[in-house]
């Protein structure tokens, strides 16, 4: 018996560890059409018209971008990031695109979290004082909540 387990184990790991998923987020234009834009050539109209929408506008900075992110995750762990393209292009006061930018992963700041937590100014409740707190305050359903 406890070799019938231990061998179910070992088959059925790798199939769990082994289950790998791909997302893809966005999707960029066609290539052939990115290198048509150039700089002082194009209005923000002609290069919405000619990429379609973008994946994110800034009106008030005044730049759109493109984006494709592709993220690989296997079972239960967290999603990796494998892949990033994004195209910003960033326009004059007349609205001419005067820059433009691709960035890839390589690109990516890298960002180390601090686990320091600044304490709050409040009284710590226990389970017990949160539970009698909380009494009467969730609607069993039957009634009107916003007559309270």
């Amino acid at each position: 018996m406890f070799k019938k387990l231990i061998a179910i184990c070992l088959i059925s790991t790798p199939l769990f560890l082994g289950a790998c998923e791909t997302y893809q987020s966005g999707d960029l234009p066609a290539p052939s059409r990115l290198e048509i834009i150039k700089n002082g050539t194009h209005t923000k109209d002609q290069v919405l018209r000619i990429l379609g929408a973008p994946v994110y506008e800034e009106p008030q900075e005044n730049f759109i971008m493109y984006a494709k992110i592709r993220k690989k995750s296997r079972a239960f762990l967290d999603p990796k990031e494998f892949e990033r393209d994004i195209y910003v292009f960033y326009f004059d006061e007349n609205n001419v695109v005067n820059g433009q930018k691709h960035l890839t992963l390589a690109d990516a700041n890298q960002v180390s979290f601090d686990s320091a937590m600044t304490p709050t100014q409040h009284k710590e409740l226990s389970i017990t004082e949160q539970l009698i707190q909380n009494f009467g305050r969730y609607d069993a359903g039957g009634r009107d909540s916003t007559a309270r």
